[in-house]
């Protein structure tokens, strides 16, 4: 592939302000140069160009969080009540088995509606053994694949091997902290002190997880435990999930991702943000889940900021933008007008943040690979950012990964 300069009336590179009547040069998969359209090309008269028309340019999307192989679970999904009522439904129906074909299925469909909303990027939990592996790398999309660790699966795990290449890279995530007992967490650290790859953990999302950490009496193991026969396990006390962590030493300079933090103070928040903490929020599903809202307030101040649309276990749909929109009217409350900036930050640079890929994606810059979506909305405001959330997924008029379109809508030709 030559040279190829993209032209849009609108260029939102995320790192810097808006630009308008813009163009993007792409050569080699990598974004080279951006400026002004008449100076771009008379700079390289050699590059082919597209001009886009009305519409806003922008880094794809990164869904930091999903589980793609449970989609099939919303079919079987019943009313519950709190946290461990969700749990214990989710354990029989694995339980009661599905097969190969169906999560297949529900990653194809998965993938196919991640792409349809912009989404570049994922960061994918992996809970049967690879099913999803070959559908991620053949989909174009940038794949953080995490690999699921529990007590359960603790012998079969690989704390040694992970896979990485130019769009696809494995790392481990211990399950949560009543799922794995601090020898599994230790595991994985070493795994961590040995090839530097970061770690993921969902921490802090019920009320239930404070009460598991500080001793006291919980559904988790009143109630989940016997479900999966699993015994109480020798553990640390602490007053709360971060603090539990904490004291594990995986928050010790150690680059982990976050998912959840629901169940934190503002005091720990603020702790976590001087220590460049990593952290991805999935709003509508913590609300599904009935366990509350992150406190957003002070997640806005994080670097790395990420958002996450969970699985269809936990989640009406996998629909980026209803993810930032709700996630922007939780910001509203406190950021005001900031907030519609904060929120497309936390989905393309801050996501990249979250996922330690803020060196190749996440916004418009020279040297960055060329992942970039484009917006044709007719319903433009005067807010460039709030325009992104106001978009739907019928405005995705191309999705590009590495310089390479994966998507393209009615009016972006595929061949650009």
């Amino acid at each position: 592939m030559g040279k190829l300069i993209l032209t849009a009336e609108t260029v939102l590179p995320v790192s810097s302000g808006p630009l308008k009547n813009a163009s993007v040069l792409i050569s080699g998969g990598k974004i080279r140069e951006i400026g002004k359209s008449a100076a771009l090309r008379k700079r390289h008269k050699d590059a082919c160009e597209t001009d886009l028309g009305k519409g806003i340019l922008l880094p794809g999307f990164v869904n930091a969080h999903t589980h793609l192989e449970l989609g099939w679970m919303f079919r079987r999904l019943r009313s519950f009540r709190g946290f461990t009522g969700w749990l214990a439904q989710i354990i029989k129906e694995k339980r009661a088995g599905v097969a190969d074909g169906e999560i297949v299925d529900a990653v194809k469909e998965g993938i196919e509606a991640n792409i349809r909303s912009g989404v570049t990027t994922v960061g994918e939990i992996s809970s049967y053994g690879g099913i999803d592996i070959p559908l991620l790398k053949s989909s174009g999309l940038r794949t953080v694949l995490f690999r699921e660790i529990l007590d359960s699966n603790e012998r079969r795990a690989d704390f040694k091997s992970l896979e990485k290449d130019a769009l696809f890279e494995e790392r481990l995530f211990p399950h949560s902290l009543y799922s794995c007992s601090p020898g599994v967490l230790k595991k994985s650290l070493r795994s961590h002190g040995k090839n530097g790859v970061p770690l993921g953990i969902h921490l802090a999302e019920s009320a239930d997880e404070i009460k598991f950490v500080r001793g006291e009496e919980n559904d988790i193991e009143g109630k989940i435990f016997p479900l999966i026969s699993k015994t109480p396990f020798k553990k640390p006390s602490a007053e709360t999930p971060v603090a539990y962590l904490k004291k594990t030493g995986l928050l010790d300079g150690v680059r982990i991702t976050l998912v959840h933090m629901v169940q934190v103070s503002g005091e720990e928040a603020r702790e976590l943000c001087g220590l460049d903490a990593a952290v991805i929020l999935c709003p509508r599903s913590n609300l599904f889940l009935q366990v509350g809202a992150p406190p957003v307030r002070e997640y806005a101040k994080f670097k790395r900021i990420g958002i996450g649309t969970d699985g269809l276990s936990s989640n009406y749909n996998l629909d980026y933008f209803e993810e930032m929109r709700f996630l922007h009217l939780l910001m509203s409350q406190s950021e005001g007008r900031r907030a519609a900036y904060l929120t497309v930050y936390a989905a393309t640079l801050g996501g990249a943040g979250a996922l330690y890929l803020e060196n190749k994606t996440g916004s418009i810059e020279p040297g960055k690979e060329a992942d970039m979506i484009f917006l044709d909305n007719g319903r433009e405001s005067a807010d460039p950012y709030l325009s992104v959330i106001s978009s739907s997924a019928r405005d995705v008029g191309m999705v590009m990964v590495r310089g390479e379109i994966i998507h393209a809508g009615k009016t972006v030709r595929p061949n650009i």
